[in-house]
């Protein structure tokens, strides 16, 4: 590369990286507070007094129910609230969906509060951050560090550990390799309010990338292993850097690149798309425990970014988040053996306690009522797939078909049908909503991405949701916003149907005879 034109571009960069988003006005405790005081209302003062500590609420992420529409459910019409979000109020779900915005754009939007531009000078701002987090990821084929062996490859490194403990997952390794990380900069300076924000940024991008390449390549050599646990540490090494490699010359995306890594193999762009889309739409998840932590981190100043990113995502895999994916995965394995009308106690028993992705602990999913709320999450990554699966494009194994039939009776059981806890006989039946997990679940079971890796693309897009709540933490201390976002960033209701038409065919998609079966 001409090296004016480098400079030119990382001057770029560098500039881009040090602006941040504006600050929310948004301040209805202090607004409530200073006029219960001008009114007189000691009590009300004393109670909002508790609540003075919290600033303006976030302008990063808002989901409110947005859209309304009608399925039947085995003759009963529910009326199901959808809810909808937006980064920052400037790019919503359904933009993303029939714009095919890229990864880099929601990124940019969600760090920046702006949309990315292209300037006079010909600077493409969504190529820019579309280059540092590349240039970050391929890094994985170069990098050195100390180890227990002395200054090796770290792709090396990752390979020696892949074969010694083969069963562990994409986190495990993640998590060794930043403690490493930690103990090879002992000068390191953290997460502090007294860092440059673009110096800062940098930092949380090159830490996050590195983390997504250690991660995806003991995928990909566990793929290996799989297929021939005799393969020598250099050997992983050797294949994994030669799939890097390949797909870094033919122009893909760090992002492209993972997804080959995910599925051992190169990723078809069908396959590609599915993923992306469902990666992209889980960049934030609002207040979820994950971003609370991140928060969290934040505010205390964490010692090392590493921290920041390996505590943001143990959380993420409690049972209570993402970990519901292995609580599905743990439950189809328990029931797929089972007759049929076994099957079906077993579904209906476990609805009886906690059903493995649906339901919400913060959202009205669950009522006897003719109207309930959905995540619209399931509908956007499950439909392209079986788009993919109806043309051919992705062609499915007996054991995925017979899994995914269990999943769509799951569906039909806990929401199309309902069941009647003991005791509520006389009462209608109580419907379940399906939740994010139950479409990653199933999209990854028809993918066949192995079991221990069903978080991991989350991950990937969640770790830039975690750098937009750091951002904003840095300026207004929330940890878990709790009082309404700040207005703007709430999407407004619109005459599109892009969100409730998904939501609708997968829904009667799942209301038919078994989609799987061939």
């Amino acid at each position: 590369m001409n090296k004016n034109l480098e400079a030119k571009q990382v001057a770029a960069v560098q500039k881009i990286l040090s602006e941040m988003p504006e600050a929310s006005v948004y301040a209805p405790v202090t607004d409530a507070l200073n006029r219960a005081t001008e009114l007189g209302e000691d009590n009300i003062v004393a109670v909002l007094n508790s609540f003075s500590s919290m600033p303006q609420s976030t302008t990063v992420f808002a989901n409110p129910a947005l859209h309304k529409t009608a399925v039947d459910c085995a003759g009963t019409q529910m009326t199901l609230n959808i809810r909808s979000f937006a980064i920052r109020g400037i790019v919503t779900e359904s933009e993303i969906i029939t714009d095919r915005l890229s990864p880099a754009y929601v990124i940019f939007v969600g760090l920046f509060g702006r949309r990315p531009e292209t300037g006079t000078d010909g600077n493409d701002e969504e190529a820019a951050l579309t280059e540092l987090i590349n240039r970050k990821f391929y890094e994985i084929t170069t990098a050195r560090r100390e180890s227990l062996a002395g200054n090796q490859r770290l792709i090396n490194q990752v390979a020696e550990f892949v074969k010694a403990f083969p069963e562990a997952g994409p986190e495990a390794v993640i998590q060794h390799f930043s403690t490493l990380r930690k103990l090879s900069n002992p000068d390191q300076k953290g997460i502090t309010g007294t860092r440059d924000s673009g110096e800062l940024l940098a930092e949380l991008i090159d830490t996050h990338m590195e983390n997504v390449a250690v991660g995806t390549v003991s995928t990909y050599m566990r793929h290996q292993l799989r297929d021939n646990n005799a393969l020598h540490p250099q050997v992983l090494a050797m294949r994994a850097s030669d799939l890097i490699t390949e797909h870094e010359k033919s122009g893909k995306t760090a992002f492209q690149t993972s997804y080959s890594l995910l599925l051992g193999r190169e990723a078809t762009p069908v396959e590609a798309y599915i993923l992306e889309r469902m990666g992209i739409i889980q960049t934030h998840h609002g207040s979820a425990g994950s971003n609370v932590v991140a928060r969290y981190l934040a505010t205390m100043h964490t010692g090392a970014v590493s921290d920041f990113f390996v505590a943001s995502q143990m959380t993420l895999d409690g049972n209570r988040h993402f970990g519901a994916i292995h609580d599905m995965t743990a439950f189809i394995n328990q029931i797929e053996s089972l007759d049929d009308a076994a099957l079906e106690a077993a579904i209906q028993e476990r609805m009886l306690t906690a059903l493995p992705t649906f339901g919400h602990p913060e959202i009205a999913a669950a009522g006897r009522s003719d109207e309930i709320q959905q995540d619209p999450r399931p509908a956007i990554y499950f439909n392209p797939f079986l788009e993919a699966v109806d043309n051919g494009d992705i062609q499915l194994n007996d054991t995925q078909r017979k899994r995914l039939s269990i999943a769509q009776r799951i569906y039909q059981l806990a929401f199309v049908e309902g069941f009647i806890r003991p005791g509520r006989e006389d009462q209608p039946p109580l419907r379940l909503t399906p939740n994010t997990d139950f479409g990653g679940w199933s999209v990854q079971e028809g993918m066949d991405i192995h079991e221990t890796d069903r978080t991991l693309l989350t991950y990937i897009f969640r770790g830039f949701g975690w750098m937009m709540d750091a951002r904003e933490q840095l300026d207004m201390k929330i940890i878990r916003p709790v009082i309404p976002p700040d207005p703007d960033v709430i999407p407004k209701p619109t005459d599109d149907m892009t969100i409730p038409d998904e939501v609708v065919v997968l829904h009667n998609r799942m209301l038919s005879e078994d989609i799987f079966s061939g």
